[in-house]
């Protein structure tokens, strides 16, 4: 039992990174199809670190944007992903979607919305096919 541990684990990751890939590209397609395209400024970033499970921190920088939405309302929001602080005050293209009182914003650019997704999901694919071959050659 001790040797399909590490199967059921690549199993279990390869599952997650495949669910993470697949929610990605959803709410990226639900914000495309349904969205508002727009250019935003970025006005800020905040820097936020991240602690792996081995005690190495990450740094990340957050973009700060501000756009008017279609109703007129100017908007100052932060960004879920990730990008180079020496952007501030330049314009990008985003796709937001009004949600309530709340705005789901995302960048409209390939990267964003077909590759990053990608990752996650061949990241799973690999994963979980290693987690098979692991369990087949086991069993």
């Amino acid at each position: 039992m001790e040797n399909l541990i590490g199967a059921f684990v690549f199993l279990i990751v390869g599952g997650g990174f495949l669910y993470a890939g697949y929610y990605i590209r959803n709410s990226n397609l639900r914000i495309e199809t349904n969205g508002i395209k727009t250019k935003a400024e970025i006005v800020d970033f905040i820097k936020e670190r991240s602690e792996d499970i081995d005690g190495y921190s990450s740094v990340y920088h957050f973009p700060i944007v501000r756009f008017t939405d279609i109703n007129g309302i100017e908007t100052t929001q932060k960004l879920n992903s990730s990008s180079d602080p020496k952007q501030i005050n330049q314009l990008i293209d985003i796709i937001y979607l009004k949600k309530g009182n709340q705005y789901e914003i995302m960048m409209n650019s390939e990267f964003w919305k077909n590759y990053f997704p990608m990752i996650f999901i061949i990241g799973g694919v690999l994963s979980s096919g290693i987690g098979m071959v692991w369990l087949i050659i086991k069993i």
